[in-house]
């Protein structure tokens, strides 16, 4: 298994933070967003060459950033003219299953073990407890936990809880996903999210809603959660 964070986006509404540097670069308590998330997944075993940074947007400084480890990266060249399921797309040419994380999850490191220790091959992490909102991936489960739906429409009294932007998919779903999401690019849906894409699947692929306990984690969009997410760095993870 591969590890991939998707960190391609501009990052706008954090201006002027991002003016210089992609959202994945931003300081957290004095640690870039992206560091928090490498040393996650280095504490659940994996090693930097199993780790993929995809990036686009300003993706150098990322780049030097993890200079002298054996960090990889993957460079999507479209970044501002299509939708994150591009750069989805492009980890097909990792050949294996992925663990897939957004870059702008500021999440409790346990919630890596929580997916990888999953009995089911291809989940996603979604949070049950949290209040949603319209700004929420809303998820959908049928009686067995797995996914039927996964967008911002779903009627906030009717969804089972939030996708929080992680993800373990194993190759024949990513068979099955990629395919599809090459499929929406060529038909001209280049603004589709790779939520898109499973929820297109859904009905002929396995995808499993995993619990996350609990643990505390915020997607950072604006200048509110990068403050939510210091405080998160400063007391629940120090």
């Amino acid at each position: 298994m591969k590890v991939v964070i998707l960190a391609a986006g501009v990052g706008s509404r954090l201006r002027p933070e991002t003016e210089d540097k992609p959202k994945a670069m931003i300081q957290v308590n004095g640690k870039p967003l992206v560091q928090y998330q490498v040393e996650s997944v280095r504490q659940a075993g994996f090693k930097d060459e199993d780790i993929t940074v995809l990036g686009g947007y300003k993706m150098e400084r990322i780049q030097e950033h993890f200079n002298g480890t054996k960090v990889r990266f993957i460079h999507n060249p479209h970044y501002e003219s299509m939708n994150n399921i591009y750069s989805f797309l492009l980890t097909e040419e990792l050949g294996d299953d992925i663990l897939l994380i957004n870059s702008d999850d500021f999440y409790d490191e346990r919630m890596i073990r929580v997916i990888l220790d999953a009995s089911a091959r291809t989940a996603v992490l979604v949070d049950t407890q949290k209040t949603l909102t319209e700004e929420s991936m809303r998820v959908l489960l049928d009686g067995e936990g797995k996914l039927t739906k996964v967008n911002k429409k779903i009627a906030l009294d009717e969804a089972d809880g939030e996708y929080i932007g992680i993800s373990k998919l194993a190759r024949p779903e990513l068979e099955v996903l990629y395919r599809v999401a090459r499929a929406m690019i060529e038909d001209g849906e280049t603004d589709a999210w790779y939520e898109n894409v499973y929820e297109a699947c859904a009905g002929d692929i396995e995808i499993v809603g995993v619990d996350t306990q609990g643990l505390p984690w915020v997607e950072i969009d604006d200048f509110n959660d990068l403050e939510t997410a210091k405080k998160l760095a400063a007391s629940v993870l120090s």
